[in-house]
């Protein structure tokens, strides 16, 4: 039976986000004595490292965007301006 303990991948480094995965894995009874540094195995995570942080920093941004305080893009900060009836001039 495969240990199923919680990946954190939630956080906005790559390395980071692949080491965890490489713990996550190693606590796996299938790959407990396999080698991730030189292997085929090691492209797969780094692509699904890269995923993963393209993924968070993505959600990242669009969470900034939903409010009023952190918005950078011009229609953002327009379209919270309008939900308080206010209408700016430029």
């Amino acid at each position: 039976m495969a240990n199923t303990s919680a990946i954190s991948v939630a956080n906005l480094d790559f390395d980071e986000i692949k080491s965890n995965l490489k713990t996550f894995l190693k606590n796996q009874a299938i790959f407990q004595d396999y080698d991730f540094e030189g292997s085929n195995l090691s492209v797969l995570l780094d692509v699904l490292s890269y995923n993963t942080f393209m993924n968070n920093y993505y959600l990242n941004q669009v969470a900034n965007e939903g409010f009023l305080d952190s918005a950078q893009l011009i229609e953002s900060v327009v379209s919270h301006a309008k939900t308080l009836n206010y209408l700016p001039q430029s």
